[in-house]
């Protein structure tokens, strides 16, 4: 991000860049040479699911925010994570953006019970839309509608017309708007408290 100083720490951005990669890459690897049990292991351990009508893989819940199927999503998710984590973290502290994160990657992995069985639901979208959301519901937002590329790219990925490619849009969708309601209601609480918002350097 612009006007960030060169020496901020952006260490959970690090951290999850490196879990993801961890969980991505062995299976894109896989994949790639033609292993496909492995491969197919890795991605029901992983994904989230229907294991029941009512009941979604518990272990998806939390490591699906964390895997990455494809390449692209691979490649496309850790550089929003480059380009916004870092001023997540000065802006909000790192404690904010693990529970962000978190919360907003768990209700993602939620959508699998609107997609139904036979979905597996896998990204680290979902939980980067609750950061943007989050952003957008303060007066920060300036950070990312000031560039038109960014506008274009969150109303494609949450609308319908993401499907089309294969995109769980949904998934997005239910992150951004917890994330959006998680940054409204941190910053009501500031405001009612007179906590004043300032960057954190680590």
């Amino acid at each position: 991000m612009a006007g960030q100083p060169l020496h901020v720490n952006a260490r959970t951005t690090a951290l999850i860049i490196i879990i993801n990669s961890a969980l991505s890459i062995p299976y894109l690897v896989f994949s790639y040479l033609g292993l496909g049990r492995a491969a197919a292991l890795m991605g029901v351990l992983l994904s989230d699911y229907l294991i029941a009508p009512y009941l979604p893989w518990p272990l998806g819940l939390v490591t699906s925010m964390f895997f990455d199927p494809t390449i692209l999503d691979y490649v496309f998710n850790m550089l929003t994570l480059f380009f916004i984590g870092p001023f997540f973290e000065r802006r909000y502290g790192r404690s904010m953006m693990w529970k962000v994160y978190l919360v907003s990657g768990f209700f993602s992995a939620l959508s699998v019970f609107i997609y139904g069985p036979n979905t597996f639901i896998a990204g680290a979208s979902g939980a980067l839309f609750g950061m943007i959301g989050f952003i957008l519901a303060l007066p920060d937002r300036w950070v990312i509608l000031s560039n038109p590329w960014n506008i274009i790219a969150i109303i494609f990925l949450l609308t319908p017309f993401a499907a089309s490619f294969g995109i769980a849009y949904l998934g997005h969708l239910l992150g951004f708007i917890v994330g959006i309601i998680y940054g409204y209601i941190w910053y009501r609480r500031m405001i009612r408290y007179g906590t004043r918002l300032r960057y954190r350097y680590f």
